[in-house]
């Protein structure tokens, strides 16, 4: 069976990519042929691709559009750089849209596939990016084409037009947990048989790999750790600065929060915690290419976004056995459940902060839903891989 997935760009951070790469790290003792184009013609030098996986190179117009000018100065030359910004001027000014679609038109695929798989969902809100779904549905010939939509649909601007038009074509759309697909349904009733749910897999044995005998943190602190991209439209960084104030005002000692990623706000976010006195317990470390050994070393695991699909780090952090407090966005049950592996608090700091506190002086009870992480995780696993292939057959 000759497998096909395209994405965007594989910039080495985020949880779409690392989605894939487990899914085809999976994948890599099977029979299935498999090949991923890369729209945007960008692999960075820290993304791990299975051997087996041929790589179909996209288009080098579509990377100027996707991939930030930081990571593109570091391979580009001088010439190749003012084409780049000039790509990306042109792209304020008539959208991304307009230059995808030209792009569209040199970029036929001349393979023919059984399964063609669009991994990157398009968004729509404020400005429209993406572009996956378009080239599966307009380059590429296969037999059953399917979609994947890693968010809330509602959050990515999606509306029943978009969605009646965009998935037309598609045999399948995928969410990544029944959350998820149940606001799918909602916004287009009509498509309820094409959508089902496949929550994201992890590469265990990787995992395993990238574990570490040697701390990252102060072994003689209570450590909290949260890894994320580093922007507040989602993922709320910000409630992290309230939770340290607050931890500080509250006369907890010897502890200490590391925040790993990178993203837009992070500048941002590291000036207003020296303004708000934090930085002595709040360290923003920036992009790991292995953030596993935070994760592992963590007392505890937190997450205080609005909104999640299936959190690839969360999953990550319970392989690791590491106890995790969520806020409560929607999906958050499909994963946590409370006071077995984790716990589900309210969107506000206070109530973050007050279940801090009372792990902090609870030792027990973090060893005790710690057991319970790595079960967890393993028949979360399992049922996403059945249902993968499930959906091949």
């Amino acid at each position: 069976m000759k497998i096909l997935f395209v994405v965007g760009a594989l910039k080495g951070i985020g949880g779409i990519e690392s989605s894939l790469l487990n899914l085809l790290n999976n994948l890599k003792d099977t029979e299935y042929d498999i090949s991923v184009c890369v729209l945007g013609d960008y692999i960075s030098t820290s993304t791990q691709i299975p051997n087996n996986v041929e790589i179909i190179k996209g288009n080098k117009i579509i990377k100027y559009c996707l991939v930030e000018y930081k990571d593109l100065a570091s391979e580009l030359s001088r010439t190749e750089l003012l084409g780049a910004a000039f790509i990306k001027t042109l792209k304020r000014v008539i959208g991304f849209r307009p230059i995808l679609l030209t792009c569209l038109n040199f970029m036929k695929n001349s393979k023919k596939y059984d399964i063609a798989i669009s991994y990157s969902n398009d968004m729509y809100r404020d400005v429209y990016s993406g572009g996956c779904e378009d080239y599966v549905e307009k380059c590429v010939k296969a037999n059953k084409k399917i979609a994947w939509i890693h968010n809330d649909a509602r959050e990515h601007g999606f509306t029943q037009n978009i969605c009646k038009k965009k998935y037309k074509a598609f045999k399948y759309v995928v969410n990544v947990s029944q959350t998820c697909k149940e606001i799918f349904d909602e916004i287009i009733p009509e498509y309820t048989h094409k959508s089902k749910v496949i929550t994201n897999t992890l590469s265990i044995s990787d995992i395993s790999k990238n574990h570490s005998n040697v701390s990252p943190f102060d072994s003689n602190k209570f450590n909290l750790v949260t890894v994320a991209r580093i922007e507040n439209q989602q993922k709320r960084i910000d409630r992290i600065l309230e939770c340290c104030k607050l931890l500080k005002r509250r006369g907890l000692n010897n502890w200490q929060w590391t925040v790993v990623g990178d993203g837009p706000d992070l500048l941002s976010l590291k000036q207003q915690a020296v303004e708000m006195g934090i930085d002595d317990v709040l360290k923003f470390v920036g992009r790991k290419n292995n953030p596993i050994p935070f994760m592992q070393h963590a007392d505890i695991f937190i997450q205080t976004s609005d909104y999640e699909a299936y959190s690839m780090v969360l999953i990550e952090a319970l392989c690791v056995s590491t106890p995790c407090i969520v806020t409560n966005y929607d999906s958050a049950s499909n994963i946590i459940k409370d006071n077995y592996n984790g716990w589900i608090v309210e969107k506000k700091v206070n109530e973050l902060v007050e279940k801090i506190i009372f792990l902090s002086g609870n030792p027990e009870i973090l060893k005790s839903v710690g057991e319970n992480c790595k079960l967890s995780s393993k028949e979360l696993n399992e049922k996403a891989l059945s249902s993968f292939y499930n959906l091949l057959s």
